[in-house]
């Protein structure tokens, strides 16, 4: 299929880096106008310079930061004043502050802002115009970690978790009057979330060791693997499906891990 997209309007939270990055691109190619939004002022204007002069269509109307309603709002109110509708809200901004040498109170705080009041800012701006539409897609990102950790990872853990009790309880709300909403449970992703954790050659093992270890499929994931089933989510290719809540983790999740196997003292087995 072709322009799988074509006509329709995303917001993209976290546009300016990683998934949602990776997300935009792939929106814009398939046709739809995407709406970049995210606090890297200047990621978010070279991201969509690049994406109009590819053919694409993009616009960036400054910083948005989830935590604020009223940032959140100019941004809709943006789109909605140039486009007339958001048919798509694919909510990947997030992120953990257990790295930025914090205190443990203000690091909660912050991780749970970022991640958990930060989608709920972005999902309640939106709904109300799909609903008066009747029609919406609506994405919501969360992590393999919130209910199949490989490692605690506390507060960004129970805030990703929320995000998939929001998933369900807005898909059961949203379904008869057309709208759908799923949620995408990454496993571990090459993205800038990592370079808090470790840098240079330490990182480079770090990762290494995950996948081999942690993922049946055993190799770190991309943004690019992470944009395919957004799509896919965003698509008409998933007209009967809402209030899914989808493992994306090269198996984690779905199938009996290495990682499962070394806990339990058990070797994989074919069988």
């Amino acid at each position: 299929m072709d322009k799988m997209l074509s006509g329709q309007t995303a917001l993209i939270t976290g546009a300016t880096s990683g998934m949602g990055e990776a997300a935009a691109r792939l929106f814009a190619k398939e046709g739809a106008v995407v709406i970049l939004g995210g606090r890297s002022v200047g990621k978010g204007k070279a991201l969509a310079a690049e994406i109009n002069a590819s053919g694409g269509a993009a616009r960036y109307y400054g910083a948005l930061d989830v935590t604020d309603e009223a940032s959140v709002r100019r941004a809709v109110d943006s789109a909605l004043g140039e486009f007339g509708k958001i048919d798509i809200l694919a909510a990947f901004a997030g992120k953990t502050f257990d790295g930025e040498g914090l205190d443990a109170k203000t690091a909660y705080d912050k991780t749970m802002e970022s991640n958990m009041t930060g989608t709920y800012n972005t999902v309640f701006a939106v709904v109300p115009h799909m609903k008066e539409r009747r029609s919406g897609k609506i994405i919501i990102c969360s992590s393999n970690g919130a209910f199949n950790p490989t490692t605690p990872a506390y507060t960004y853990h129970m805030a990703k978790a929320a995000c998939e009790s929001l998933t369900v309880n807005l898909a059961m709300e949203l379904a008869p009057l057309g709208i759908r909403v799923n949620c995408l449970k990454p496993g571990p992703i090459r993205t800038s979330f990592w370079d808090e954790l470790a840098e240079g050659a330490e990182l480079e093992s770090l990762l290494r060791g995950i996948a081999a270890h942690e993922v049946p499929m055993g190799r770190i994931g991309t943004a690019e693997d992470i944009a395919g089933p957004a799509l896919f989510l965003a698509s008409e290719l998933s007209a009967y499906i809402t209030g899914l809540c989808l493992y994306v983790g090269g198996g984690i999740g779905h199938v009996y891990s290495h990682a499962q196997s070394y806990i339990l003292g058990k070797t994989p087995t074919g069988g």
